[in-house]
């Protein structure tokens, strides 16, 4: 701190040095200014004349040697004193084209702007256009009264000061203010209207704010301007700037503009979001649009392992059916020739033997819907049909259990054929494991309609499953047996479910065995 002091003092006093050089006679210029236009320029309490604008006049006789004398006195007279000849310079001004035909400008500055400015309370007025038949407080010789003379039925209330016409505002004698931003909110900031007063609608009559001298006097205008050049490139322009510019009264139009930005940047963000998101779901679906199709060339690839895998368990059951009746077929064939004029005979193997190579061929069509896997062709099927024939296909390997079928006549389901004798068998074939050690091996099997769907319990007395491996009997590759392959009930599965049904296994109650427990869709018999 006491290093930067000794900087800035030394800075001072080359700044002196230098300007006691680099001019000769000291020439003093008189000023006008307001007297009462804070934080430009403005009388204290004290007497003295202080402000924004009387800073830079005294940093720039700092840095040029130029003498300057403050005339501090109403507007009107300020803005007149050049023409009577009182002062040289009226150190703050804003230009207007009109402004610029009687007087020459310094370079800006600053921006000024003009807001209108309503109590906090105040809802009716937003804008200028809210302006009309309303009564508004300006200061005397302002630049914004032509533009609010424009306005229909608009009262204009002029004051000799700013805070006057401010005053004015508060104590609700009028509407409106209208007035330079910075100096309305300097204003409320030393007087405490901070929070009393808004700021309302766009900004007004946006301007550059400069020095103002005689066209006739072109030598002090570069003069200024030069000085002006120094202090904005040493940094002394910017500290006073902000010595006197300080908390800004709260300007809804801003807040609202800010909260529409704000809006329309969510909005562009939660449509960013959404593409993201939808690019995400696409690559998504996709993705899970591949897995599936591996998913489905896997499970078609299991149904021929599965298939391939209980093909030999029932090749035997499939031989012995097709053996009766070539047996048929072959006593016919060996006796022909011996009783070609035996017509009871010749009668009874024409009837037989077309009647043994339908059941064959029926065997064989059976047997095919093992090896080309498929999308279901459902068909309305009588259950209790379906199942007895489900069974006969493998009587060989369920010859030693008792089978019970407790479903009625008439119950029909909607069901591809091949699809149910797969499922049918593998679930025996499952059962028949289980029943291996068991005394008086049975299996119970019964349908009974729902509603729209039909259920179809298998239920056997065999040795059961553990409940920690129930979670696990529909998995893929998942079994319980030394020999077994782990595919059979997981294709079960995935038929029910292509076939519109479902599946699930549990024990049986508190008695010994399992239960298989199917829901299928229930067909009606026309």
């Amino acid at each position: 701190m006491i290093k930067r002091t000794l900087a800035l003092t030394l800075i001072l006093i080359l700044l002196i040095t230098h300007a006691a050089y680099g001019y000769g006679d000291i020439e003093t210029y008189r000023v006008a200014g307001d007297i009462q236009f804070p934080p430009y320029e403005f009388l204290d309490v004290d007497g003295v004349y202080k402000g924004f604008n009387v800073d830079i006049l005294k940093a720039i006789s700092l840095v040029t040697g130029m003498e300057f004398q403050f005339m501090p006195m109403k507007w009107e007279d300020a803005f007149h004193s050049i023409d009577r000849g009182q002062a040289d310079i009226i150190q703050g001004m804003k230009e207007s084209d009109e402004r610029r035909e009687r007087f020459s400008f310094t370079d800006s500055l600053l921006m000024n702007s003009q807001s209108i400015f309503v109590m906090d309370s105040n809802y009716s007025i937003s804008n200028n256009s809210d302006l009309v038949g309303k009564t508004v407080s300006i200061q005397k010789e302002d630049v914004v009264y032509l533009e609010l003379s424009r306005i229909k039925d608009i009262k204009i209330i002029q004051h000799d000061t700013m805070e006057e016409a401010v005053a004015a505002l508060v104590d609700q004698q009028v509407d409106a203010m209208v007035g330079n931003t910075l100096t309305v909110s300097y204003i409320c900031n030393e007087r405490g209207w901070i929070d009393q007063v808004k700021i309302v609608g766009e900004t007004l009559n946006e301007q550059r704010y400069s020095m103002a001298v005689s066209k006739e006097n072109p030598v002090l205008l570069r003069k200024l301007n030069e000085g002006l050049d120094e202090i904005q490139s040493n940094g002394m322009y910017d500290a006073i700037h902000r010595k006197w510019f300080g908390t800004p009264i709260r300007n809804t139009g801003e807040e609202t503009e800010l909260q529409i930005k704000i809006l329309l940047l969510s909005i562009f963000a939660l449509m960013m979001l959404v593409f993201v998101v939808q690019l995400i779901n696409r690559r998504l679906k996709k993705i899970i649009d591949e897995k599936t199709q591996e998913e489905k060339a896997l499970i078609n690839e299991l149904r021929n392992y599965d298939k391939l895998q209980f093909m030999d368990r029932i090749i035997s059951s499939l031989a012995h059916e097709i053996r009766n009746p070539l047996t048929s077929v072959k006593i016919y064939t060996t006796q022909m020739k011996d009783k070609l004029d035996n017509k009871e005979f010749m009668i009874a193997a024409s009837e037989d033997i077309p009647e043994e190579i339908d059941r064959i061929d029926a065997l064989i069509s059976e047997f095919m819907e093992f090896t080309s896997p498929r999308k279901p062709q459902k068909k309305l099927l009588n259950l209790k049909n379906e199942l007895e024939n489900a069974i006969k296909f493998i009587k060989l390997q369920v010859r030693d259990i008792n089978i019970v079928i407790d479903v009625p006549e008439d119950l029909f389901i909607e069901f591809d054929l091949g699809h149910f004798k797969q499922i049918v068998i593998n679930i025996l074939l499952n059962s028949r494991d289980a029943l291996a050690d068991t005394e008086d091996p049975t299996i119970i099997i019964r349908g009974y309609p729902e509603g729209k769907i039909v259920n179809i319990e298998f239920i056997d007395n065999g040795s059961g499953m553990k409940e920690d491996q129930l979670d696990y009997i529909f998995e893929p590759f998942y079994t319980t047996k030394e020999n077994g392959n782990g595919v059979g009930m997981f294709i079960v599965k995935k038929l029910i479910e292509e076939n519109g049904g479902s599946i699930q296994a549990k024990p049986n109650g508190a008695s010994k065995g399992f239960g298989v427990y199917l829901k299928v869709m229930r067909g009606v018999s026309i």
